[in-house]
């Protein structure tokens, strides 16, 4: 069995044995309905937030933030990362939060999820997961994988080399962080979604790629791209953080504290089968 396959049975499981949940959701697939254990039935898709965090997440100014297509699966790496960081900014577990992330940024920080790149110039916008600023310009920006099966690329059609000339060849200009390599239209659009989140680091701005030690084909990638796409001064803004390790920590961090318990459900809900 894949990750994903490994994860999405254990969240069939968690559905039913967790949230009590017997309904499973539907997936429409070229039309046609597929009922799938892992997501969750129509009007209940707020239940893929933690208790307590999830209803006041909702309540606070973070719950305008638009919700992707599948939210309503359990496997969203979107619902995972609002469960992994808004609790540590009801908290005001901020410091925390920078630290577990490998930054040396200074407080006070804002946070954001899905935040539109400020750098692109595009009708469609590259969007970070998570996103952390401060008044000196210093930014962070955090792209979440959970059984995603690796890193997309994109078609090298007229759209998306109109798209790489007047976007990202500005972007990657003469930048010290990525290789010469990277500025071919076609080696870019073949590593499009790395790719787009790697023309942020500046020398102001860092690019965290979050996501499980065991979902290997992400962490291969991953792995490749900070080898190979950055030179020695973009290898050292960028930073891989596997998400066992980041829970193991804030657990730690957190002990005898509810946040402990918190993250103790959280590991159980993302991470107990692998």
């Amino acid at each position: 069995m894949t990750f994903r396959d490994q994860a999405c049975a254990h969240l069939s499981e968690y559905r039913k044995d967790l949230l009590g949940i017997a309904e499973e959701g539907v997936f429409l697939h070229r039309g046609t309905p597929h009922r799938k254990g892992h997501i969750l039935p129509e009007g209940r898709e707020r239940q893929n937030l933690l208790a307590p965090y999830g209803d006041l997440f909702f309540a606070s100014e973070h719950g305008a933030t638009k919700l992707h297509q599948y939210f309503h699966h359990l496997n969203s790496s979107q619902g995972l990362c609002i469960n992994l960081f808004y609790p540590l900014l009801k908290e005001e577990r901020l410091p925390l939060l920078v630290r577990s992330l490998g930054s040396d940024m200074g407080l006070p920080v804002r946070a954001m999820f899905e935040s539109p790149s400020q750098l692109e110039n595009a009708a469609r916008l590259t969007s970070f997961d998570f996103h952390l600023d401060n008044p000196q310009g210093r930014d962070l920006f955090v792209e979440v994988k959970y059984t995603e099966a690796g890193f997309a690329s994109t078609k090298a059609d007229a759209e998306h080399l109109d798209k790489f000339r007047d976007t990202y060849a500005p972007l990657l200009g003469n930048s010290p962080y990525l290789t010469k390599e990277c500025s071919d239209p076609a080696f870019f659009l073949k590593n499009y979604q790395i790719l787009r989140n790697l023309v942020h680091i500046t020398a102001l701005s860092e690019v965290v790629f979050l996501f499980p030690r065991a979902n290997e084909k992400v962490a291969e990638q991953a792995a490749h791209a900070r080898a190979t796409f950055l030179t020695q001064g973009g290898r050292e803004r960028m930073r891989i953080v596997f998400l066992e390790d980041l829970v193991a920590k804030l657990i730690a961090a957190c002990r005898g504290t509810s946040l402990e318990g918190y993250y103790e459900s959280f590991r159980k809900k993302y991470l107990d089968f692998s």
